[in-house]
């Protein structure tokens, strides 16, 4: 490269040249610094460069960075907004129906009318067991009066007595529990959660049918149920 300075404005141009330190063969080497002295001793001073001598920042020079933005853009593809926004949700993983005898943590129970759930066998008991039951074929050996009591109480109240009465070696015992007539929401709460009470926990280990009791012996006031014998029990 060579460097020229310019002369200042105003001044004629009446310099001379200082030549540059050539090969042997005369040429200008790379980078070579080429001085112009004016006639004020000012120098001017261009700078060649080795590719045939263009000047540094030419604005030809090409740029890599150059090019439209649809070049840069490519082969991108634009975002189907209208597909994503119609696009069905994944669909939810269904839960599990469990039927209701696995929610008991004892034996599993069987309902012959699913819409009477105050009627129930424990497996290994016909339904000619569980009609004889019903029928008052079996003497309750004990009677355990929950009439009266409220709900929680009633609960601990009744597994207390079960497990009392097959400790005893009693394999049927009669629970009263009224028909809710004369409760003050007019609802049956005492016989409607006996039911839950005989089929789980410690209870569904002791229990092995229940059914209402005939008229004679309460009708739908009561329930007798069948325990399993104390040396039966697993």
């Amino acid at each position: 490269m060579w460097i020229r300075r310019t002369p200042l404005a105003g001044r004629p141009s009446h310099s001379r040249s200082r030549p540059c330190r050539t090969h042997s063969q005369g040429a200008e080497p790379a980078g070579c610094h080429r001085r112009d002295i004016g006639p004020h001793g000012a120098e001017d001073e261009h700078v060649i460069e080795e590719s045939g001598g263009r000047k540094t920042g030419d604005a030809d020079e090409e740029n890599p960075r150059d090019g439209s933005f649809a070049d840069l853009l490519g082969e991108a593809k634009p975002l189907d907004r209208a597909a994503a926004r119609h696009a069905p949700a994944p669909p939810r993983p269904r839960a599990q129906h469990r039927p209701a005898d696995d929610e008991f943590s004892g034996r599993k129970f069987r309902w012959p009318d699913p819409d009477d759930r105050h009627r129930a066998a424990a497996d290994g008991v016909s339904d000619r067991d569980l009609l004889a039951l019903g029928r008052g074929e079996t003497e309750p050996l004990e009677r355990i009066d929950l009439h009266g009591t409220r709900r929680e109480a009633a609960g601990r109240l009744l597994t207390k007595r079960l497990e009392s009465a097959c400790a005893q070696g009693h394999d049927c015992v009669i629970v009263i529990h009224g028909r809710g007539q004369h409760s003050s929401s007019g609802e049956a709460v005492l016989r409607d959660a006996l039911p839950g009470w005989l089929t789980r926990g410690a209870n569904a280990q002791r229990v092995l049918a229940f059914a209402p009791a005939p008229g004679r012996l309460g009708g739908l006031g009561a329930t007798l149920v069948r325990l399993r014998q104390k040396e039966r029990q697993r």
